[in-house]
């Protein structure tokens, strides 16, 4: 019985201590792991003053949609998030406000997530420390002087096959930017109409290129009625 009892003893010790490796004949105790779930990553909990631990503050809509309306001019590197929690409840990111990132020198990179559909007026501006962006295709607005005199910026990629609805001067003062690259396979139709649309953006004057495949119209479905 003593016996038992004992090793019982033993296995509840053994459960009790945390798991241990051997390394050059020591003994040393593991970290325990842990796992990040791609929620983790993609949604941001916010604090009392709606704001995430990145310094990006968020208007919380009754639609159960966000917009980052403002963030620390401290702020150098910034992943936007696609959704924030607040309460609770969860809100999905779908704009970026007016003056959002204004003259935020500091700024290098950002990260505009897939879901984002309007780019409000002066969100970037004077962002001189920009140096390039991608616009998600799910962007279908972008305002006026938006990205005005993002001095430092050199490149621009669009996603999307169409284009979005370019504000006054959205790119203005971007002197440095060299090259628009236009990523999403695309007919010759939208290709032409990005054209279009860069010219009244202000950036016809700068060079892009197409780098998705040129993609044949669909056939029209004939029409079934004789």
């Amino acid at each position: 019985m003593k016996k038992i009892l004992a090793i019982l003893i033993a296995l509840l010790a053994a459960l009790a201590v945390q798991t241990v490796a051997f390394a050059d004949g020591e003994v040393t105790e593991m970290e325990p792991t842990t796992t990040v779930s791609e929620d983790d990553e993609t949604t941001k909990t916010l604090n009392a003053q709606n704001k995430d631990d990145q310094g990006l503050t968020y208007t919380l809509n009754n639609d159960g949609t966000a917009t980052v309306s403002g963030c620390d001019r401290t702020v150098t590197s910034i992943k936007i998030p696609s959704n924030v929690e607040s309460n609770g409840q969860t809100y999905t990111v779908t704009s970026i406000g007016d003056y959002a990132f204004w003259n935020c020198s500091g700024l290098t990179s950002v990260d505009i997530p897939d879901g984002v559909t309007s780019i409000g007026d002066y969100a970037f501006c004077h962002c001189s420390g920009l140096t390039s962006v991608d616009i998600p295709d799910s962007v279908t607005s972008i305002g006026n002087y938006s990205f005005y005199l993002c001095t430092g910026l050199t490149s621009v990629t669009f996603e999307g096959a169409d284009p979005p609805e370019f504000g006054l001067n959205a790119f203005d003062y971007c002197n440095k930017l060299q090259t628009i690259s236009l990523s999403a396979d695309m007919t010759q139709a939208q290709r032409d109409s990005w054209t279009s649309a860069l010219e009244l953006a202000g950036l016809n004057n700068n060079p892009h290129e197409f780098t998705g495949n040129l993609i044949s119209e669909p056939t029209p479905t004939p029409d079934p009625t004789p």
